[in-house]
């Protein structure tokens, strides 16, 4: 048994198609489909189901790809540990992450790749089910998602900061004076909000009925940018975390007023899978972000970092994927100036980076 057989096996399973997962590990149809059925003879079980194309697995091919993903995720721990054990951190970082997160990810991985130049990033942006899915399949190292309520086994959790919702409003002659907002003003704005089958808007949801409000969104859409847009062209409000504040200076003609009675927060943190060893890139992620999380508030933290001195550049790269659609967005390994990077960042984004699950998350 060779762990390319194994590679080969998980492309598969997560392609459904042979000439897809071939096309992605570089080799022929064939030449995988050779691989599989060694792989199923050396095994003395059946795999795949095949009848002229991919019809599926079979109950035990279905165990074998969870081992196989297993193995291959403790193969690259292994990797990573030795290039840890010499000072030098190299690889790949898993990161799977909440798409209300978005405005605080460019800081957290600009640090990450500061501290360890020879890595590079991959952020998936999922709903709180699939992340923990990933992440007990070995897909991901670590996620950043809402803790308030305890991981099941086997996730662990550690807090980072307490996520505020507030509202993005356009700078209008009739929003000169608000300086805040309560959620039973808020509900009768002309609004646009994340679509209902998203944990976030369930919580948004949550807090209206709080107060015996039901709002129309005149706009729903899964993408925090795109609602941003329409705050700014449409004249629409829209709900989004305090953090947002950084990023506001990307979308002029808007800013963020705190939300009120009631004053709504979430807890959220980093998740990863408990283990002995524990993944490496979990945990220098985790290492990293321990003195951060005092203050409990990503807006204080990246304020303190836009008055630090700048840093030299790193070397590594982040790849931001979508989890729908095939849109991609390099962040230069260069450091600017956070202000600087802060555009450039946002304006280098296809809106398809700011993307919801792909089905409804359960908190």
């Amino acid at each position: 048994m060779f762990l390319r057989q194994l590679e080969y096996l998980v492309s598969l399973a997560r392609h459904q198609n042979f000439s897809r997962a071939a096309l992605h590990c570089n080799v022929s149809q064939p030449t995988l489909s050779n691989a599989i059925r060694q792989l199923e003879l050396e095994l003395g079980a059946t795999i795949v189901l095949r009848h002229q194309r991919f019809q599926g697995l079979t109950p035990e091919g279905q165990r074998i790809v969870e081992w196989s993903k297993r193995i291959l995720s403790d193969r690259n721990s292994m990797l990573q540990e030795l290039s840890g054990l010499r000072n030098r951190l190299s690889g790949q970082l898993r990161l799977g992450a909440m798409p209300t997160s978005t405005p605080v990810l460019p800081y957290i991985n600009r640090r990450f790749l500061d501290a360890h130049p020879d890595t590079h990033i991959d952020v998936s942006f999922l709903g709180s089910e699939a992340l923990r899915t990933k992440l007990t399949n070995f897909e991901l190292d670590v996620g950043i998602t809402y803790i308030d309520q305890e991981q099941p086994p086997p996730l662990q959790r550690h807090p980072l900061y307490k996520e505020h919702l507030s509202l993005l409003i356009p700078q209008q002659a009739s929003f000169a004076a608000t300086s805040e907002m309560t959620w039973a003003e808020a509900a009768k704005l002309r609004l646009c909000l994340l679509p209902p089958h998203m944990h976030e808007r369930r919580v948004i949801d949550a807090a209206f009925a709080s107060v015996g409000a039901t709002p129309v969104a005149l706009v729903e859409s899964d993408s925090l940018a795109n609602l941003a847009f329409h705050t700014m062209f449409s004249g629409l409000a829209t709900i989004v975390p305090r953090h947002f504040e950084l990023v506001v200076g990307a979308f002029p003609g808007t800013r963020v007023v705190p939300l009120v009675a009631p004053e709504v927060t979430r807890q959220v943190g980093l998740v990863w899978v408990d283990g002995d060893p524990m993944l490496p890139m979990a945990k220098a992620l985790l290492v990293m972000l321990k003195p951060l999380c005092a203050s409990g508030d990503p807006v204080t933290w990246f304020r303190q970092e836009e008055a630090a001195p700048p840093r030299a550049g790193s070397a590594g790269a982040t790849r931001l994927r979508a989890e729908r659609g095939s849109g991609r967005a390099q962040v230069p390994p260069a450091a600017p100036a956070a202000g600087e990077a802060r555009q450039a960042l946002l304006q280098s984004l296809p809106v398809t980076a700011y993307v919801g699950s792909d089905k409804p998350a359960t908190s």
